[in-house]
């Protein structure tokens, strides 16, 4: 039965529909998952995070440029609030 109902945004991609707005809503959900992750893994380390023999600082640091590149995070927040994507909110299923 999930094989017939596709989840996310798979069906646009598969229709070859435009998806660069499913695209940045992913970037969007995808880099700020990392920088809370980061940011609690940091949190957790301590003063030992900011340790370079723990990599977390260069973690935190990876995951920084994640909110500003390719896309920055702002621009994707003003595309949607400029009515830019319309998804499953808006009625577009």
């Amino acid at each position: 039965m999930a094989e017939n109902h596709p989840v996310g945004f798979q069906w646009v991609m598969e229709a070859r529909e435009p998806c660069g707005s499913e695209a940045n809503i992913a970037k969007l959900l995808a880099a700020d998952a990392s920088w809370e992750a980061a940011n609690v893994c940091l949190q957790t380390h301590g003063g030992f995070g900011f340790a370079a023999e723990y990599d977390v600082e260069r973690k935190f640091r990876e995951t920084r440029l994640y909110q500003v590149a390719p896309i920055s995070t702002n621009l994707i927040l003003a595309y949607i609030g400029d009515g830019g994507y319309l998804g499953p909110v808006a009625g577009r299923e």
